[in-house]
C-alpha cells in the first residue's frame, strides 16, 4: 500500500486522539477545580435576568380585571337588614383564623398570591418563588404609583371587611367557611397601606364619603366587586348600604355604556 493511501487514515486517527486527550484534560481540570466552577455557575445563575428570583414578572392589575358596573340582579337579590353590633363579639383571629394562609395549597400564602396578581411588576426574593422583594403597584384606591420595598406601604384589603361580613351573616358560618372567605381572592386587593387602615372595618356607605377616590372607575370597580362578594356569600346589607349601592349602580352605567 502506498503512502498516498495511508495518509488520510493516519490523519483521522491523529484527530481522534487529539480530541480524546482534550476531553481527558477538561475532565481532569473540572475535577480539580470543582468548587470554583460551582461558585461561578451559581454567580451566573443569580445574575441571570431570566431566573425566577431576578425576573420582573408582569401581572394583571385589579382595577382593569373586573366589571365597573354593579350587576342589578345581584344587587336586587341582597337581603337588607340592619346590623346589631351591640354584642361587640367580633375578633379577627378567633372569627376568621390566622391571617394569610396557604388555602389553595400552592406553597405561597394569600398575601404573596395577591401581590403577584395585582402588582404591575415585581421581583422575587432570592431563592423564593413566593416572597416578593420589591415591585410596583398602581394603587386603585389613591391613583398613585408605589415602588420599591412594599412590605410596609402596601397591604391587602378585604373589599367587604371581615367585621362587616361578621355582622352581616358570617358569624353564623362554620370556621372553615370563614377562613375561606378571609382568603378569597375575589374579596382581596393590594392597596396603599394608609388608605386601607383608614378604611378599616367600614361598610361601603361608611367609607365612600371619606374616600378621596382617584376616579369614577375606581369607585364603580369597588362597588361592583362589593356587591358580587355579598351576593356570592349571601351576606346582607344595611339600608344605608343598599341606598348607596343603588345610586352607584345608576351612576356607573355610563362607564360600560360608553
Amino acid at each position: 500500500m502506498s503512502s498516498r493511501n495511508r495518509s488520510p487514515r493516519f490523519a483521522r486517527a491523529r484527530t481522534v486522539l487529539a480530541l480524546l486527550l482534550a476531553v481527558v484534560a477538561v475532565a481532569l481540570f473540572a475535577s480539580a477545580h470543582r468548587a470554583e466552577l460551582r461558585e461561578i455557575v451559581e454567580t451566573l445563575r443569580e445574575g441571570d435576568p431570566f431566573s425566577s428570583s431576578a425576573q420582573a414578572t408582569q401581572a394583571g392589575e385589579w382595577l382593569d380585571s373586573g366589571p365597573t358596573r354593579i350587576d342589578p340582579q345581584e344587587l336586587a337579590g341582597l337581603d337588607v337588614a340592619e346590623q346589631d353590633r351591640s354584642a361587640d363579639d367580633y375578633d379577627r383571629e378567633d372569627g376568621f383564623g390566622q391571617a394569610w394562609l396557604d388555602v389553595d395549597g400552592n406553597g405561597c400564602d394569600t398575601r404573596s398570591d395577591i401581590l403577584a396578581r395585582d402588582l404591575a411588576e415585581f421581583t422575587y426574593k432570592s431563592g423564593s418563588t413566593c416572597k416578593i422583594a420589591d415591585g410596583t403597584l398602581n394603587d386603585p384606591y389613591t391613583g398613585t404609583v408605589i415602588d420599591g420595598d412594599l412590605s410596609e406601604n402596601v397591604q391587602i384589603d378585604h373589599v367587604v371587611s371581615l367585621a362587616d361580613a361578621w355582622y352581616s351573616g358570617a358569624s353564623d358560618w362554620d370556621a372553615e367557611q370563614r377562613e375561606r372567605f378571609a382568603n378569597d381572592p375575589e374579596n382581596l386587593v393590594a392597596v396603599d397601606a394608609a388608605t386601607n387602615m383608614s378604611k378599616s372595618d367600614d361598610s361601603i356607605s361608611e367609607w365612600y364619603p371619606r374616600w378621596d377616590s382617584p376616579s369614577q372607575k375606581a369607585e364603580c370597580r369597588y362597588g361592583a366587586q362589593y356587591v358580587h362578594v355579598l351576593d356570592t356569600y349571601e351576606l346582607s346589607v344595611t339600608s344605608d348600604d343598599y341606598l348607596h349601592l343603588k345610586q352607584l349602580e345608576i351612576d356607573c352605567r355610563s362607564l360600560e355604556e360608553g
